[in-house]
């Protein structure tokens, strides 16, 4: 189950993400050809470029901890016994499951008082909520994959526990 997820989403994150980088450079290439070669900006472009490269971000957030790119202390696995690696993951983990958690808590929050507010973006006159959505949402993506690293992490440890146990059997 959470496989079929897992596989939902990653196409969802990175269909996101090869979209607004693409949208992000074209309006960018657009808006200097226009600019310095008609004499005509686009007074829009900026708007549209600053939230994608926002929702990229967020979306970034998902995709790192999904391919475990995200920065990491590696002087704790050096220093902590092979033992307690484990431990130290899924404490990382939980930490992670909290973070998720308050973005969307608080992220919940900036978007509701803002779409109360009803505040609009200055050039596309769209609500800011809308864009202020993509924190809760974030704090989503995020918490699944935690929580998918965290399974992982305690299956593949039953899965080593598990040969040693047939292991004592015989």
């Amino acid at each position: 189950m959470l496989a079929k997820v897992d596989k939902v989403l990653a196409r969802f994150e990175d269909g996101s993400m090869i979209f607004f980088m693409g949208l992000a450079i074209t309006l960018t290439f657009t808006q200097v050809v226009m600019r310095y070669v008609f004499d005509a900006p686009l007074y829009w472009a900026e708007e549209v470029v600053l939230y994608s490269i926002i929702i990229m971000s967020f979306i970034g957030i998902s995709i790192g901890i999904r391919m475990g790119s995200h920065i990491s202390v590696n002087l704790l696995d050096a220093v902590v016994p092979e033992r307690h690696i484990r431990i130290l993951r899924g404490g990382v983990m939980i930490l992670g499951i909290a973070f998720a958690l308050a973005l969307i808590y608080f992220g919940g929050q900036l978007f509701l008082n803002t779409l109360n507010r009803g505040q609009l973006s200055p050039a596309l006159r769209i609500p800011v909520a809308a864009i202020y959505g993509i924190i809760p949402l974030a704090g989503l993506l995020s918490l699944f994959r935690y929580i998918h690293a965290l399974v992982q992490l305690i299956q593949h440890e039953e899965q080593q526990e598990a040969p040693e146990e047939n292991l004592r059997a015989m």
